[in-house]
C-alpha cells in the first residue's frame, strides 16, 4: 500500500483527504495539535519531526501553514514561519531523504491580489494585497525552485473560495453564528454584498487533488474551484432560506484592504484533466445548514 503524509492533516483540507484517501492509502499524519492516530506525530513543519516517521512516502500533501488571511496580517513572523519556512523544511527533507515523493501543495487565490473583474486564469500576473497571499506566492516560488534546480515533483493549488461541512470559520461559519444569536429583524453584514466569490465543496477539491495524484504532472499550478462567480448576497439569501428566516440583511457598505472584491477562476486547465465539479453552490448551502443545525 503506498503511503501519504500530511501536513496539517487536523485542518479542513487536511482531514477531508485523510478520510478520503485512508481506503486506498496509507497515511501518516503531521500537525501541531493533538490527534490519537496510528502514524501520528504532532508538532511543527521541520526536518526533525518529518525525520521521525522514518519512511519514504510516495505523495506528501503539505496542507500545514497560515489558515486566515487576518491571522497573518495579525502576526506576520509567526504566520511566515508557518507557511514559508515550512515549506523549505518540507523540501529540504525530500532532498535528502524522500526526493521520489509527489507533492501537493495547497496554494490560495489570494496570490491574484484585486486587479481582475474577469476569471482569472493561472497565467495572470500575481498581484497579492495580503500578507497571506504575499506568503503564498513565496512558497510556490520555492516549490517551482525545487522543481527545477533537485527535480522535486509539485503540484500546487490555487484553491478559491472552499467550504464544506465543518468547517467553523469564514463566511458562511461566521454568518450562520451571527444569524442564530440575533434577535433583532434585521442581521449586520460586511460589505456591500456586491463582492463575488467562485466557491468549491470540500468533497470537490479532495476529488482534483485525487485527479492531480494520478496525473504524470511532475510540475504544475492549477486553479480549484467551481469556476462560476456567486455574489456574497446570494450566499447569504440561501443560507436564510435554508434556516427558515425571514430577517433582512444589512451590509455597512465597508471595504477591507486585504478584501478582493471580485475573486473567480478560470479553471480550463483543471478541466483538461478530467475535473468536473459535482457540488453546485445550492446543494452546498443545504448541506452546510443541516450540518450547522446539526451540531
Amino acid at each position: 500500500m503506498k503511503k501519504i503524509l500530511i501536513t496539517g492533516v487536523n485542518g479542513f483540507i487536511g482531514g477531508y483527504s485523510a478520510e478520503y484517501f485512508s481506503n486506498k492509502y496509507e497515511i501518516y499524519g503531521l500537525d501541531i495539535a493533538t490527534k490519537p492516530a496510528k502514524n501520528y506525530i504532532q508538532g511543527e513543519v521541520d526536518l526533525n519531526n518529518l525525520k521521525k516517521f522514518n519512511t519514504k512516502f510516495d505523495y506528501i500533501f503539505h496542507f500545514a501553514g497560515s489558515s486566515t488571511v487576518s491571522s497573518a496580517q495579525k502576526s506576520p513572523e509567526i504566520e511566515y514561519a508557518k507557511s514559508v519556512l515550512s515549506a523549505k523544511h518540507l523540501l529540504d527533507y525530500c532532498i535528502k531523504y524522500n526526493n521520489e515523493a509527489k507533492i501537493i501543495f495547497s496554494s490560495s487565490a489570494g496570490v491574484y491580489g484585486d486587479k481582475y473583474n474577469k476569471p482569472i486564469s493561472e497565467n495572470d500576473e500575481l498581484n497579492p494585497i495580503s500578507i497571506y497571499g504575499k506568503h503564498k506566492v513565496e512558497a510556490e516560488n520555492m516549490f517551482e525552485e525545487y522543481n527545477q534546480k533537485y527535480g522535486i515533483k509539485a503540484n500546487i493549488i490555487r484553491f478559491f473560495s472552499i467550504y464544506g461541512e465543518g468547517l467553523k470559520k469564514q463566511l458562511l461559519w461566521d454568518f450562520s453564528n451571527r444569524l442564530k444569536n440575533t434577535k433583532n429583524d434585521t442581521v449586520d453584514c460586511f460589505g456591500t454584498g456586491r463582492e463575488k466569490r467562485d466557491f468549491i465543496h470540500i468533497n470537490d477539491a479532495v476529488n482534483f487533488i485525487d485527479i492531480l495524484l494520478h496525473s504524470n504532472i511532475d510540475f504544475g499550478i492549477f486553479n480549484c474551484s467551481a469556476g462560476r462567480e456567486t455574489q456574497i448576497n446570494e450566499i447569504l439569501k440561501l443560507l436564510l432560506e435554508e434556516y427558515n428566516t425571514q430577517k433582512e440583511l444589512k451590509y455597512d457598505n465597508k471595504t477591507r484592504e486585504d478584501d478582493p472584491i471580485y475573486l473567480c477562476a478560470d479553471i480550463s486547465k483543471a478541466k483538461k484533466l478530467g475535473f468536473k465539479p459535482k457540488i453546485d453552490i445550492k446543494q452546498g448551502i443545504k448541506q452546510y445548514a443541516q450540518w450547522f443545525k446539526n451540531n
